[in-house]
C-alpha cells in the first residue's frame, strides 16, 4: 500500500532521507580528498615559487655586475656576514670588494613563500659574490630549498651558469 503525499496527479518532488545522506557522505569523501591534495600541494607550488624568484635573482645580480660591478647575493638577516639556513635574500652592491654590506648598499630584498627556507651549499665564503662580468668568484654551490619536505636545488657553477633541479627533501633542514 502506498502513501500519496502529494496531491492526486501531481509526482511527488524530493528526496527521501537515504538519498540525501549518501550525497552528504559523498561530499564528505570528495572534501577530505581535496583538503589532502591541498596539504601536499601548497608546499610544492611555494617551493616551485622561491626557485622562480631565487633564480630571479641570480640573474638580476648577474645584470647588475655586469653593468655596475660586483655585487652580493647573501642571507638576508646577516647583511652577509654569515650564510645560514635563512627565509629571507638580499641582493647588495660590493664596490668596495669587502664581502659586506652595507644598509645603503641594498639593491633589493626577497622574502621566501610561508614555511619556505634556502640553505646554501658551497666551498667558500658567506655570500655568492659575482664579479665584474657577471661571472661568480670561483664559487660554485647549489641552493637547497625547501618546504614541507618538498625540495628543489638551484645549481650553480663558477661562470654563473644556473639550473633547477628536483631534491630530495629528505635533506631539509627541520622546521
Amino acid at each position: 500500500m502506498k502513501v500519496a503525499l502529494s496531491p492526486p496527479g501531481m509526482a511527488a518532488n524530493g528526496f527521501t532521507l537515504l538519498e540525501l545522506l549518501v550525497s552528504l557522505l559523498v561530499v564528505a569523501i570528495l572534501l577530505s580528498g581535496a583538503v589532502q591534495a591541498g596539504r601536499n600541494w601548497l608546499p610544492a607550488e611555494r617551493v616551485t615559487i622561491a626557485s622562480n624568484q631565487v633564480l630571479g635573482l641570480m640573474r638580476q645580480a648577474q645584470l647588475r655586475a655586469s653593468l655596475h660591478g660586483p655585487v652580493l647575493l647573501c642571507d638576508g638577516h646577516s647583511l652577509c656576514e654569515r650564510f645560514d639556513s635563512t627565509d629571507r635574500l638580499l641582493l647588495a652592491d660590493d664596490l668596495d670588494g669587502d664581502g659586506h654590506a652595507q644598509q645603503a648598499d641594498i639593491i633589493t630584498r626577497l622574502r621566501l613563500p610561508p614555511d619556505t627556507t634556502l640553505s646554501w651549499s658551497r666551498f667558500r665564503g658567506d655570500a655568492l659574490r659575482y664579479g665584474q662580468r657577471g661571472t661568480l668568484f670561483y664559487q660554485n654551490g647549489h641552493f637547497l630549498i625547501c618546504n614541507h619536505q618538498h625540495a628543489r636545488s638551484l645549481i650553480m657553477n663558477v661562470i654563473g651558469t644556473v639550473r633547477i633541479e628536483p631534491a630530495d627533501g629528505d635533506d631539509c633542514p627541520p622546521l
